[in-house]
């Protein structure tokens, strides 16, 4: 074989290989994304036990791109590893609640106040106006996945404007975390009539310049979330077997 035929050979290999590879990052982000979608979304409910089979098949995906995807959700808090084929989505909790909206309150009206205080663009502004006219009825899981989707947009496009960036990554992933939590608030109670009115109000304060009232109205429609997604999980049929008293009883030895 020629030198210049040795060139070309190497030069496909590694043509080759950057294929394969591109295909192998693509599939994983594919399975990384629609595995994520489903636990956010509580189609794979918290505390279910799921396998990579399973997970294989239901997504018509290769068994590698499952795995390095349960790898990014485990480090993301959303998977639990039971074993090296089985996981479980992490359970959700009163707790995760406290704890994700704790952090919210702390940031997201500063979040408002900061966008009120810069200013954002009338094209912003009208996107907000628009996003709080999102509507659902309790029984349909697509118009709950978009009323979500249309509030964490609100939301971050509030955040954006900020003018922080390090804020605003910080608040993109706590509304990830928040999506399957609010899932199950709004599953047995419509909000949309309070969104509609709170983010309509938060809107005209950010265009008035106003930060304290928006920072004010964003406090309010947290702590109110808050409590309504608290009452939903006590609701849960899997609680209504949970003996309450038994982590005390357990302190008492």
């Amino acid at each position: 074989m020629s030198a210049r035929s040795q060139v070309r050979t190497a030069s496909t290999r590694r043509s080759e290989r950057r294929a394969a590879d591109d295909q192998t990052g693509s599939l994983s982000e594919r399975a990384y994304q629609r595995i994520r979608a489903e636990i956010l979304f509580f189609q794979l409910a918290p505390g279910s036990r799921i396998s990579e089979a399973s997970l294989t098949e239901r997504f018509s995906l290769r068994l590698a791109a499952v795995r390095t995807a349960l790898v990014r959700l485990s480090q993301e808090g959303l998977i639990e590893k039971t074993d090296e084929r089985t996981a479980r989505v992490a359970p959700l909790t009163l707790e995760d609640v406290r704890d994700v909206y704790g952090l919210r309150i702390m940031l997201e009206p500063k979040a408002a106040e900061l966008a009120a205080q810069a200013g954002v663009s009338a094209a912003d502004l009208q996107r907000l106006r628009r996003l709080a006219e999102s509507r659902y009825e309790i029984t349909n899981h697509r118009e709950l996945v978009d009323f979500l989707k249309a509030n964490r947009e609100f939301n971050l496009l509030v955040a954006t404007n900020s003018g922080n960036a390090r804020l605003a990554a910080v608040l993109t992933h706590l509304q990830d975390l928040s999506l399957r939590i609010l899932y199950v608030g709004i599953r047995s109670l419509n909000v949309s009539e309070w969104f509609h009115t709170t983010h309509v109000q938060i809107a005209e304060a950010i265009g008035r310049h106003d930060g304290a009232r928006a920072a004010q109205l964003w406090e309010t429609d947290l702590r109110y979330g808050e409590r309504l997604i608290s009452d939903a999980l006590l609701t849960l049929p899997e609680l209504s077997r949970v003996n309450l008293a038994g982590s005390w009883l357990e302190s008492r030895k």
